[in-house]
């Protein structure tokens, strides 16, 4: 028997140790009993990187357009390992051909968004002792140099211009190129690898980074719209007056730290790589302005270092500068990395760099950080927390709170900050919070200060790549591997939800359409690799460079060949979200496609609106409108009558509206308007006012702009041309703010190119104070209202050739923002009884200072010898240039005379009767026009024409009123249709309808249609048309055998609607 119980004892021991091995895999395992990874010289992770690597050397560089070049795009759609075109533009213009759409397709190669990319190439080249990859960005780099070096040494690259592969020429969302300036935010470029390729240029980069955006080396003010034209010397550039360091936080720009920290890393690493202390001394200052003006209480330094925007309300202000929240956490999140790598990577010169960063990461960590539910709160920079604040003022009003100030979670550059300043410091306090941020992401307990005590959870299933940057930082700073470990663990988690293994790209989840070549997650599994194989020095550094810009479509299921198209749509491709198999919501990606009639609000076709000689007596034209689903915008108004129509109602315009009065006096009426919804800063939205000899057309209503054209264009304008005349006599004061934001008064110049406006104003400001006005050549500026109303934007500007004549008849015209008058500018007066009188209150009257404005003064009967006129009257305005010499009379009329000048006003005494009048002075000549730079490239837009027939009037809506009943901005139904390559038999269709409760809303009704040799005729249903959100709506109607099917729907007023599949029944 005894070795049967031998056997037992075996048998018992194998047992044993195999519950216990079951035990510490279930359970958090302590550090004594972990083993230390080894490096795999065949690891699966290194296989995958060096597949992505590959990958994006082969695939990644531009093939297209006409030039195939060295750079790289920023994404790649997976299934075909093409550059995905992006709705990209938002805001027209630029260089290349535009269209009046504002989405354009565009594929991105910006340098900016490439910070984790270079790093990552440098380094996979380092590990493999190959190459290829890290030269293949040189080369990149190499051609961005010589191709898209602007003059003074910036790159086409930021938040604001990149270039275009398909055109091969920079391009920029925002603005139109060449208006849009440089703007890096959390962007950190790997300066070294630039440096290595071209030094010259390299350095010319960094300074022009400085010299384009601080503006006052004094208190470190920089604009974070860096200007591409402003010239670089390099001679003078660091040589600025060292002066007294300001402390604290005053007026100035809007000093993000966003962009304030780029700033700080260009000077730091051109310091760095050229040897050169000034650029350190400017790059420390400029992060001191930040550091030192912490909050003497709490130590919490502020989002700008300078104060300009306060929002919130008096009792719960909110200064910009103050905000510590996720959307404004400054050092607190990518920032706080750079800031730290500065201070890593400059030795004894980054001292105050880790030594501030250490004071300011614990105190986020005592005011803002809840450890226990590894939550930060947003604060004020005083300490005040929003949230509570906030509960509490309502809580008076038994106002529930809102959801804006709730806590949010440490996203993994804050835990990665905190890694590295616990690598510097050794701190407990930045200890404890980083093991509490670590615990809150469930990756267990990181143990004691030095890494004793560690109880790894080895079990988790987070596959944020990300996280494993400060484990690397942990094993840095203790020597423990079992860090490497957990950050392993993860890196097999991020591998097997990430790695496209097929096509060797990483994306968010298996369903989504595209890479982002700009993620740091390769460098994070890359810093991994070099960390297991004691080669971190070979490897570039994670700096918090951002990731670009969220590409989030994702991958269909299925797609059918349906070929869709859709009215009303920007771009087309919208519309193969349709096609798609409906993606589960259990992707939780919340960018699934879908397709919108997203630019119904904005018309696309131009129409042109005939008024004409129908009527025996005057009428009015009732109730005008612009239906928000309209696809036309009228442009174009035509009236050809003797006799008068009156124009009621409200026009919203996407353009320039044209008024054209051939013959007769006609009205727009008083409370009546015209809106633009101007949204683009190339585009032009100006009432514009041409009117032939002997008509006139008197505007009583209001020339308007809707709420938040001032964040897309320049402004509407008044235009006024031909040699009729124009009368304004509406209030623009009540509609004017000074808050650009609050305005709702036209921006634009007024401008008067031929012939009269009158300003007959009662009250107020007779054109918006908002507006410039510019008398041109050939035009008159009269009438007895008042511009301006003190201290506005509302100066008039007199060219050569252009005239002021006062009164309308004998009368005063009041200019209260100002007056220009430049050389060959004509002033005219009648005089009597009484004079005309030019009244200037507030502003600047400017003067030529050389005797080149002819003054005409007219007699309108009572003129005589001895008697004195008041002419002009300046008295509450500055002068500049303004002498008695300026002005020389107009000696054509009856009688002569001469100026003086009396206190503030100029006077002009009549001596006697001109015997024999002169010659009138000729006008100066006329200014060659100037050409309007036309956009090319573009099919124009589409115009219709529509034609009033009522002679006695009516109302606009009315289609019997319009030839052939077509209304020129009525509302449409949209539609979406599929075209099949041969003909189907369909029984049925289900719609699953998308809205956001906001611009995008289920329809009001909709109906399916088909198409047969007669043209489109709807199905005969069987079913009703449901409209429920978030479902499929089905409707089953008698079979139909057709090659085309046609969804059509009614919109709700003024909202879009969306479709996130449709199906069809067969």
């Amino acid at each position: 028997m005894p070795p049967l119980l031998s056997v037992n004892k075996i048998i018992l021991k194998t047992l044993l140790l195999s519950a216990l091995t079951v035990f510490l895999a279930e359970h958090s395992i302590s550090s004594r009993l972990q083993a230390a990874p080894k490096a795999d010289a065949k690891s699966k992770i290194m296989d995958a990187l060096v597949h992505y690597a590959e990958t994006i050397i082969k695939h990644g560089r531009d093939t297209y357009g006409e030039k195939h070049t060295p750079l790289f795009s920023d994404y790649l759609e997976v299934n075909t390992l093409k550059a995905p075109e992006k709705m990209y533009i938002h805001r027209l213009g630029g260089p290349g051909p535009r269209s009046k759409q504002p989405f354009q397709p565009v594929i991105s190669s910006n340098l900016a968004y490439q910070g984790n990319l270079m790093r990552f190439l440098v380094g996979i080249s380092e590990l493999t002792r190959d190459s290829r990859y890290k030269n293949a960005y040189k080369e990149c780099i190499h051609y961005y140099f010589a191709n898209y070096q602007a003059p003074n040494g910036l790159l086409q690259m930021g938040h604001h211009r990149w270039v275009n592969l398909q055109t091969d020429r920079y391009d920029g969302n925002d603005w139109p190129a060449g208006k849009s300036g440089h703007e890096m935010k959390r962007d950190y470029p790997y300066s070294p690898i630039f440096w290595e390729t071209d030094p010259v240029a390299t350095r010319r980069m960094l300074a022009a980074h400085w010299s384009s955006h601080i503006q006052d080396w004094g208190f470190m003010n920089f604009t974070r719209h860096g200007s591409y034209v402003k010239e670089l010397n390099e001679d003078t550039l660091w040589n600025h007056p060292i002066t007294k360091p300001v402390i604290g936080i005053v007026k100035g720009n809007l000093t993000f730290f966003d962009s304030g920290s780029d700033i700080i890393y260009a000077g730091a690493q051109l310091g760095s790589l050229s040897k050169n202390k000034k650029p350190l001394f400017w790059a420390k200052r400029l992060y001191a302005r930040y550091s030192d003006s912490a909050h003497p209480k709490t130590g919490l330094p502020p989002w700008h270092h300078t104060s300009l925007r306060e929002f919130g309300s008096a009792n719960e202000p909110v200064p910009e500068y103050a905000l510590i929240t996720r959307g404004s956490a400054g050092l607190l999140g990518n920032g706080g990395v750079a800031m730290l790598r500065i201070g890593e990577d400059l030795g004894k010169d980054g001292q105050y760099y880790r030594d501030s960063m250490l004071s300011h990461l614990k105190a986020y960590a005592k005011y803002a950080y809840i450890p226990k539910e590894n939550l930060l709160k947003n604060l004020l920079m005083d300490g005040t927390d929003l949230a509570e604040r906030e509960k509490q003022n309502k809580a008076k009003s038994g106002e529930p709170p809102s959801a804006a100030w709730q806590p949010w979670s440490p996203d993994p550059n804050t835990i990665i900050a905190y890694a590295i300043c616990y690598k510097q410091n050794k701190d407990n306090t930045i200890w404890e919070t980083l093991k509490s941020m670590i615990r809150g992401n469930g990756l267990g307990d990181i143990g004691d200060p030095g890494g004793k005590n560690t109880k790894l959870n080895l079990r988790t299933d987070a596959s944020n790549a990300l996280l494993i940057f400060p484990l690397v930082e942990l094993f840095q700073a203790t020597k423990n591997k079992n860090y490497l470990e957990l950050g392993s663990v993860i890196a097999n988690n991020a591998s097997k939800k990430h790695f496209r293994h097929k096509q060797g790209l990483f994306t968010p989840s298996s369903l989504h359409r595209t890479a982002n070549l700009c993620s740091a997650e390769p460098l994070a599994l890359l810093t991994l690799e070099a960390a297991l194989r004691n080669k971190m020095d070979k490897i570039p550094t994670y700096a918090g460079s951002n990731e670009g810009e969220a590409v989030p479509y994702l991958r269909p299921l299925k797609i059918r060949p349906y070929k869709p198209k859709a009215s009303h749509l920007a771009y087309s491709y919208a519309t193969e979200a349709i096609c798609d198999d409906l993606l589960p919501t259990s992707s939780s990606d919340t960018g699934v496609p879908v397709m919108a009639w997203q630019n119904v609000k904005k018309a696309t076709n131009e129409a042109t609106v005939d008024f004409p000689d129908i009527l025996t007596g005057p009428v009015t034209i009732e109730g005008m409108v612009d239906h928000s689903e309209t696809r036309n915008s009228v442009s174009t108004m035509i009236i050809n009558s003797e006799h008068s129509y009156t124009f009621s109602g409200n026009l919203y315009g996407s353009g320039d509206l044209n008024f054209n009065i051939l013959k007769g006096s006609h009205y727009w009426s008083d409370k009546s308007t015209w809106s633009t919804t101007g949204w683009s800063p190339t585009g032009t939205y100006d009432f514009i006012m041409n009117l032939e000899k002997g008509s006139k057309l008197t505007f009583n209503g209001l020339i308007r702009e809707n709420q938040g054209t001032h964040t897309w264009s320049n402004g509407a304008g008044i235009i006024k041309n031909g040699p009729g005349a124009a009368e304004l006599t509406a209030d623009y004061s009540g509609i004017y703010n000074r808050d650009i934001r609050n305005n709702r008064s036209y921006r634009g110049s007024t401008i008067i190119n031929d012939g009269l406006l009158l300003i007959s104003n009662k009250e107020g400001s007779g054109i918006s104070p908002s507006s410039n006005v510019i008398v041109n050549h050939g035009g008159t500026l009269g009438g007895t209202g008042t511009i301006g109303l003190g201290s506005s934007s509302s100066e008039v500007t007199v060219n050569a050739g252009g005239k002021i004549t006062p009164g309308n008849e004998i009368g005063t015209l009041t200019l209260k923002d100002g007056l220009t008058l430049n050389k060959g500018a004509r002033l005219e007066f009648d005089a009597g009884e009484k004079s005309d009188l030019l009244k200037i209150t507030g502003g600047t009257f400017r003067g030529t200072g050389k005797s080149g404005v002819v003054i005409t003064v007219r007699d309108s009967g009572g003129m005589e010898p001895g008697k004195n006129y008041d002419l002009i009257d300046w008295t509450g305005a500055s002068f500049v240039d303004v002498d008695v010499s300026d002005f020389r009379l107009d000696k054509s009329k009856t009688f002569q005379g001469s100026f003086h000048i009396v206190d503030t006003k100029l006077q002009f005494s009549v001596f006697a009767p001109r015997l024999v009048p002169e010659t009138p002075p000729e006008l100066p000549p006329k200014p060659e026009p100037k050409k309007k730079k036309i956009i090319t490239g573009h099919l124009p837009p589409k115009v219709s024409n529509f034609v009033w027939t009522n002679s006695s009037g009516g109302n606009w809506s009315n289609s019997e009123n319009w030839k052939d009943n077509k209304i020129p901005n009525s509302k449409e139904t949209e539609w979406v249709d599929y075209t099949f390559e041969k003909a189907q038999k369909i029984s049925g269709t289900s719609v699953y309808w998308f809205d956001n409760g906001g611009d995008k809303k289920i329809p009001k009704s909709w109906r399916i249609l088909y198409r047969d040799e007669a043209g489109w005729k709807p199905v005969q249903s069987i079913d009703p048309y449901t409209v429920n959100k978030d479902i499929f709506n089905e409707v089953r109607f008698k079979p139909i055998e057709t090659k085309a099917l046609r969804l059509e729907v009614n919109l709700q007023p003024g909202v879009s609607s969306g479709i996130h599949e449709w199906k069809l029944v067969q």
